[in-house]
């Protein structure tokens, strides 16, 4: 089977084909009084326009001009003129080879060019290989090694001889890379490694494929099923930081290689290359199955609360129709009661005529209908604390989470209630935190001065989700829900930095200095103001004895904006009958 092009003099044409923009023409093939002076010592006029087309495609684009080869009409013509010469005399000079290898022998020999041979391509190799770990696409990292050969005065190869030495640079750099990556990884690894690649028991998927196909919907069940998985992955026993060994793109591109290939694609690859991509997908699998696990119980603690909502929301409509009755009958006997009142007539003798039994009914049910969980969302979502509980304990025990101090009270909570789900206890201890409580929970998790463990749980887990979100609380395997110092650069490189030379900010980075500048710059803007306000220049301004006088802005649109607006206006009250009708 052919080797799949990575190259073409298609994709390359503008590094190899001069550019015929006047500005380009002008920039590159204008001669120097130097180089009038060198020229002029050809013999011939055929001769001195040859040698200049020559010498200046030695320096732009950077090759050599081939044999038989015409340059475009307005390089040549640009070029003819300034030597005086007819563009017609090249149609000569293409006829005569050992001319143009002796200019060109000579030339290289005076400016220092050489050609591209086995010592250039071994350096340049070299000089793209780091490159390669950054740059995927092979027509830019042509570009690259072009603009190099040019500054090294290396005249270019042909498109294929650049197409290998980009070939050769990333068979390198990724050679490079899965040494790094899986080179020291032990026996016992590479076996667990290995079978990912094979069938999970009596199933037909391998156990790569499994992992790469989690639940998505949000359930409790599909919860454990996320832990499952990232168990599974941690038992790999793989070091996040080996991502951090090599670049971040070189890792990425893995990865990737990794969500993409099958598993029988994989198990044929050399195996260097197997355990790297492996390895990638270990490490990434961890970071993706983290957050979607974490991302998941933020989604179902989210429709749970909509769930209670809507059940509230329901509920109130049958309740203020249930309290029609009780009601009326409470106004009722109100109503004896005021006029009894205003009557001057003994209340207790107004209302004898009233039905007690029915009247100690409508208050039970008032009081029930009216009572905390039958109109409030925490109560609905607490009654709910049953289809979450068998997923409570795993999620909590499955990852570390972290935070700074404003939220420790809420850790240790978080800690207290997995340490009962894995140790199988169903009491809480008496000394539990419960100072991150919000206000409108506290009735609800401790209504007696006790306590009460449901209510408790998802309170922390409503907490939680919140401080999560909000980036106080932080969770290490984590790529959605890392520390946000993660994000700054490390002490050890900002030290570093700072002690080679001034940090690469658009202030400066010295208090003293920066004052300094700021209150030149404040001191020249007064003084000009100032000046401005002696000489009543200032614009919408008035600065006299009787004090500072600013006019206020004016929104002024212009006609130009306005006639717009109006036409706007007018297609969408009279669309035009040739658009079609959307309904």
């Amino acid at each position: 089977m052919a080797r799949r092009r990575l190259l073409t003099r298609e994709a390359l044409a503008r590094h190899y084909e001069p550019s015929v923009d006047d500005r380009e023409i002008t920039r590159h093939f204008t001669l120097s009084q130097d180089d009038f002076d060198l020229i002029a010592t050809r013999r011939g006029e055929t001769s001195r326009l040859g040698f200049a087309m020559v010498m200046l495609y030695m320096r732009w684009p950077g090759r050599v001009l081939e044999s038989g080869e015409t340059p475009p009409a307005p390089i040549l013509s640009f070029v003819a003129r300034q030597l005086d010469l007819s563009p017609g005399l090249w149609s000569h000079y293409g006829r005569r080879d050992e001319t143009r290898r002796s200019h060109l022998a000579h030339l290289m020999k005076r400016y220092g060019y050489r050609t591209f041979d086995r010592s250039a391509f071994h350096d340049m190799t070299g000089f793209a290989m780091p490159i390669a770990h950054h740059v995927t696409q092979p027509s830019r990292m042509a570009a690259i090694l072009i603009d190099e050969m040019r500054r090294r005065s290396i005249l270019l190869p042909s498109v294929t001889v650049i197409e290998a030495l980009v070939r050769r640079a990333r068979q390198q750099a990724d050679h490079l890379v899965h040494d790094v990556l899986a080179g020291d990884l032990p026996p016992e690894t590479r076996c667990r490694l290995d079978k990912m690649l094979e069938r999970r028991g009596d199933r037909s998927a391998s156990s790569l494929s499994w992992l790469r196909n989690p639940p998505l919907s949000p359930a409790a069940r599909n919860i454990l099923r996320l832990l499952e998985r990232l168990e599974y992955v941690r038992s790999l026993n793989l070091d996040s930081a080996r991502a951090t060994t090599i670049p971040r793109v070189a890792f990425d591109r893995l990865s990737e290689e990794a969500a993409r290939i099958t598993p029988q694609h994989l198990a044929e690859l050399r195996s260097s290359r197997r355990y790297a991509i492996l390895v990638a997908a270990g490490v990434r699998l961890e970071e993706v199955l983290t957050d979607a696990t974490l991302t998941m119980m933020d989604k179902l603690l989210g429709s749970m609360m909509r769930r209670a909502e809507h059940r509230i929301r329901d509920k109130a409509i049958v309740t203020m129709r249930s309290l029609q009755a009780q009601l009326r009958l409470l106004t009722t006997s109100c109503r004896h009661l005021i006029e009894a009142r205003d009557q001057g007539v003994d209340s207790l003798s107004a209302i004898t005529g009233i039905d007690w039994p029915r009247l100690q009914d409508a208050i039970g049910r008032a009081e029930t209908l009216t009572a905390p969980e039958t109109i409030d969302r925490t109560a609905e979502l607490i009654n709910r604390h049953r289809s979450l509980r068998p997923a409570i304990g795993p999620f909590l025990n499955a990852f570390q989470f972290q935070g700074g101090r404003t939220v420790q009270g809420l850790l240790k909570a978080v800690q207290i209630i997995g340490d009962l789900y894995r140790t199988g206890k169903r009491r809480l201890p008496d000394s539990c935190p419960i100072r991150f409580i919000p206000p409108s929970w506290h009735s609800f998790v401790r209504p007696e001065g006790t306590v009460i463990r449901q209510a408790y749980e998802l309170c922390v887990l409503t907490q939680l989700r919140e401080r999560l979100r909000a980036g106080d609380i932080w969770v290490t395997e984590s790529r959605q829900y890392r520390a946000f110092d993660t994000y700054l650069l490390p002490e050890a490189t900002f030290a570093a930095m700072r002690a080679q030379g001034p940090l690469p900010l658009a202030i400066n980075a010295t208090a003293d200095t920066f004052l300094s500048q700021r209150r030149a710059v404040l001191e020249t803007a007064l003084n000009r103001v100032t000046a401005l306000a002696r000489k009543g220049e200032l614009s919408q301004v008035r600065l006299d004895a009787h004090g500072l006088v600013i006019s206020p802005l004016k929104a002024i649109t212009p006609p130009a904006v306005e006639e717009l607006r109006r036409a706007a206006y007018d297609r969408l009250l009279y669309p035009s009958p040739f658009q079609p009708c959307r309904g």
